[in-house]
């Protein structure tokens, strides 16, 4: 083999592994994700829909003094109802003493030290939330009228490893149906239409052939009986 021809494969040799070296030690930009989940899509009128908002810290430092807060003034008939921070009475719900997040799939218990709602705005502040770590957040959805929503963006503000505030969005479209009620029966009234309905043979037989041998029957029994 000529000289240029080794030196030109040793290269390319070099070159290819240099390139799997790299390849192998490249890790994809951290990030930071916040969003939202439903436990379902389709709920019936006047009950709660449960939604959890979380958020994951794919960075590698701690960020901090994080706000979230979601608005539902433009997506009306849609209301909250509670929330981790407790049920609304008089319009308004606010936390006044800190409190935990659920700790449950995964997600780690964060410290909630502050939370306002109202039937249309939600907003609650966590203190910090460590690398690697995730939370949720449970609030509650109700209608009083049929519809199919989509649930408007969560968003976040936070302050990052250099002490800048930073601001981001949930980007899931998540889309809601409220269905009426089925018509509630008394069950101690007979349910007629209940069931598939008979055939008009079926009901021949059903109410009129069969009372028919019945009737019959029975008159040749009386008759046997008094001979």
């Amino acid at each position: 083999m000529k000289m240029k021809s080794k030196i030109l494969l040793i290269a390319t040799l070099t070159s290819l592994l240099f390139y799997v070296q790299f390849a192998n030690s490249y890790v994809p930009g951290q990030t930071l994700v916040i969003d939202q989940v439903i436990m379902e899509d389709t709920i019936v009128v006047d009950t709660n829909l449960k939604v959890g908002i979380f958020v994951k810290n794919f960075f590698n430092y701690t960020i901090t003094n994080i706000t979230v807060s979601l608005n539902l003034t433009n997506d009306a008939p849609f209301v909250f109802n509670s929330s981790l921070l407790g049920q609304i009475t008089n319009g308004n719900v606010t936390l006044n003493t800190t409190i935990q997040s659920p700790s449950e799939f995964g997600y780690s218990p964060v410290n909630i030290t502050y939370g306002f709602m109202t039937t249309e705005y939600l907003e609650y502040n966590v203190t910090m939330l460590e690398p690697g770590k995730s939370m949720i957040f449970y609030y509650n959805l109700t209608s009083d009228t049929s519809t199919r929503k989509t649930i408007p963006f969560v968003e976040m503000t936070y302050y990052d490893n250099w002490e800048d505030l930073q601001e981001i969005n949930g980007q899931n479209n998540i889309l809601v149906e409220f269905i009426p009620a089925e018509e509630v029966r008394d069950p101690d009234l007979p349910q007629w239409d209940t069931g598939n309905p008979i055939s008009t043979a079926w009901a021949w037989v059903i109410f009129a052939l069969v009372p028919a041998v019945t009737a019959g029957l029975s008159a040749f029994l009386l008759y046997f009986k008094r001979r």
